[in-house]
């Protein structure tokens, strides 16, 4: 009797494993692709990814390979800074990297107003402020502003950008 019900377990045992085998996933042929852009300006520019494959397979024994996982990426560069025309406007921009207070030096201006904005590394403009454009030093106070990287544009009063300086805040 013991006999028998040892041989029907395992009977019974072998009938599930069976049954669900017949009914498991098999990994069909597919195509996951990413997406993105890429911006450019004069002075910088902006390339993303959403999507990126991770480079980890997995393979089933009928070839067809998955690659596990995504990853969202953002690459933001910066060509270039563009410093001002010292026959127009010639300033000193300090100290950088700041922590409280930053400085800008008015050596020489042949202009009547300088617009003076800063933005963040998302384009969002945390100042701006309108000076004349005569000899003296302009202090801006940092303190409120997170840890980061900041641009700051000098421009004239028709907004033509003279001067565009990459400052770092501690």
């Amino acid at each position: 009797m013991k006999k028998n019900k040892s041989k029907l377990i395992v009977l019974l045992g072998a009938a599930m494993l069976m049954g669900t085998m017949s009914y498991a996933q098999s990994i069909a042929l597919q195509s996951v692709n990413s997406g993105g852009a890429k911006m450019s300006q004069a002075n910088g520019s902006l390339s993303f990814t959403v999507g990126e494959l991770v480079v980890l397979n997995l393979s089933d024994s009928e070839g067809n390979t998955l690659g596990g996982g995504f990853t969202a990426g953002a690459r933001l560069t910066t060509l270039s800074i563009q410093e001002t025309n010292a026959a127009v406007l010639d300033v000193k921009v300090f100290p950088n990297p700041t922590s409280d207070l930053l400085n800008i030096r008015i050596n020489h201006s042949t202009i009547e107003q300088v617009m003076v904005s800063i933005t963040d590394l998302q384009g969002k403009e945390v100042y701006n402020g309108l000076y004349a454009g005569i000899s003296n030093t302009i202090g801006i106070n940092t303190t409120a502003y997170a840890p980061g990287t900041y641009f700051l544009s000098l421009k004239n009063n028709t907004s033509q950008v003279l001067g565009t300086y990459k400052i770092i805040k501690n």
